[in-house]
């Protein structure tokens, strides 16, 4: 702020206005500097060139567009995690029914129940079971080799198979 002296009591003389007019022209250049110093603070022209703004702008986008690009990715990949998750509980959910299913089938009545109507097979009767007692304690017994070559090995097999099908 400008103090103004130019009463009577700072005049050398009364008349003279010289220095009055000294300080005034000294005002006004003060003045006039302080408007230009002001007018170049602010100018974008005068602080900075138009290459720095254009390099500050292009700058700001990039930090934009990569921040953009960040999310974006971020997404996606949230999304395939998502996909992910959903399939592997559907495949958790498969995979009991599975279970559950096989835990069935597994059972003893399910086997007897598919031996009788598939495989057309009965259970062993308490009249079909004979019970025999042999004193072991001095009993070698020794098997004769009858096989008669091919044609016994063949026959002794059918035998078998007839005898573990039950007739």
């Amino acid at each position: 702020m400008y103090i103004d002296n130019s009463n009577l009591a700072y005049d050398l003389s009364r008349f003279d206005n010289t220095e009055r007019e000294h300080r005034e022209e000294k005002r006004k250049k003060e003045e006039q500097a302080r408007k230009i110093r002001l007018a170049d603070s602010a100018s974008l022209a005068k602080s900075g060139t138009k290459f720095t703004a254009f390099v500050a702008i292009v700058a700001l986008f990039m930090a934009f567009f990569s921040v953009t690009w960040f999310n974006a990715k971020r997404d996606d990949t949230i999304r395939a995690l998502e996909a992910q998750e959903t399939l592997l509980n559907a495949e958790i959910e498969d995979n009991t029914l599975l279970q559950s299913k096989l835990d069935s089938k597994a059972n003893i009545s399910y086997i007897e129940k598919y031996a009788k109507e598939k495989l057309k097979m009965n259970k062993v009767g308490p009249s079909q079971k004979k019970y025999i007692s042999v004193n072991t304690e001095s009993l070698i017994e020794t098997e004769k080799d009858d096989s008669q070559g091919f044609l016994g090995e063949i026959k002794k097999g059918f035998k078998s198979f007839l005898e573990y099908i039950g007739f």
